[in-house]
């Protein structure tokens, strides 16, 4: 019998398997509701935060799992609890908050220029989502798909920048965006190899700030797309697999999506699922697009309904996973997987 990781290896491969996958996105904030303890806990401990999601893998009929934005133990050892909410600062300038059941989120930085040292030198959240796979274990790693996270270069900008400013930059002033973006290129490509490195066959590229509702088509396809195609192309280099997210609806991006490069593509909700399937079906896998608020309590019909529509209107895909277009809630229903699992 295949392993689970199997299924979602031929699937982004574009290769025929014995089912096709089932892969709900779970991260930090379901599994720490899976085991009973806070979101915080998790995210500030690698190796909580790796047994948590190990636990929801051994325990839930999914094929593979998420490791999303989350801090380090040396960044999670600067982190003080202050007005209701733990507060840490890191790159010597990024200012990262989250309450206990919260995902942490940049609340605000220092760095207002597009020429700051700091935007090739800040690590971010890399270390954070490297230690939890360390962390991971290493039979659980070979039987499923353990999705290390990797923010796209893009997206880093916009973390260090804040999103408005670099917004303002794309319009004002293009070359030094460019020359940003680039530059942070450089560090997400390292990154990548360190993911590899680290024994990872599954890399998950986040471009949340490319979404179709910030950036016009043709503002992705001179400021995002070309950066995704390196990445996807190194990624590939190195041995792994990739899977891009982007946030909400992509529709008026799908044709430039589909020159990514990426093995395969989150397809979130708001997203036309017959023109993904139709646009992006024939370049790479499709992974989507049941709305993840079907996972909370009482939407058991709904849910079915969706995934067996998300299931038939994907058939003339080259490749497909079934999944939620995005994060399941932290308040999902324990048999929502499973549901989800039998529509396959």
């Amino acid at each position: 019998m295949s392993s689970r990781r199997a299924h979602i290896e031929a699937a982004l491969s574009g290769r025929e398997t014995e089912r096709r996958p089932c892969f709900p996105l779970v991260d930090v904030a379901y599994a720490s509701a899976h085991i009973g303890k806070h979101m915080a806990r998790l995210q500030l401990d690698p190796r909580v935060h790796a047994a948590a999601l190990a636990q929801c893998a051994r325990e839930l009929p999914m094929d593979g799992l998420y490791i999303n934005l989350c801090l380090s133990a040396k960044q999670a050892a600067q982190a003080a609890w202050r007005d209701g909410r733990y507060q840490v600062r890191i790159d010597d300038g990024v200012n990262v908050e989250f309450s206990e059941n919260d995902v942490a989120s940049i609340a605000s930085t220092d760095i207002r220029s597009l020429t700051d040292e700091r935007i090739q030198t800040a690590g971010l959240f890399h270390p954070g989502m490297l230690e939890t796979f360390q962390a991971m274990p290493e039979d659980l790693c070979r039987e499923v798909a353990v999705c290390v996270g990797l923010t796209g270069a893009f997206s880093q900008v916009g973390f260090l920048l804040g999103m408005q400013n670099l917004m303002v930059a794309l319009m004002d002033q293009p070359q030094a965006a460019h020359r940003a973006i680039r530059q942070r290129q450089h560090v997400a490509l390292r990154q990548a190899r360190e993911i590899c490195e680290a024994g990872a066959r599954f890399i998950w590229i986040g471009e949340g700030m490319a979404s179709s509702s910030l950036l016009s088509p043709q503002m992705y396809a001179e400021f995002v797309l070309p950066y995704e195609q390196e990445l996807a192309g190194e990624i590939r280099r190195l041995g792994a697999l990739s899977l891009l997210h982007i946030c909400g609806n992509i529709t008026p991006a799908l044709p430039h999506i589909a020159q990514s490069r990426a093995d395969g593509v989150d397809v979130d909700a708001p997203t036309d699922w017959p023109a993904a399937v139709r646009i992006l079906g024939p370049h790479l896998c499709l992974k989507g697009n049941v709305n993840p608020l079907l996972f909370l309590p009482g939407k058991e019909e709904e849910l079915r309904i969706a995934c067996e529509t998300a299931k038939r209107i994907a058939a003339p895909a080259r490749g497909f996973i079934l999944s939620t277009g995005c994060l399941v809630p932290r308040d999902s229903a324990r048999e929502a997987f499973s549901i989800m699992a039998e529509t396959l």
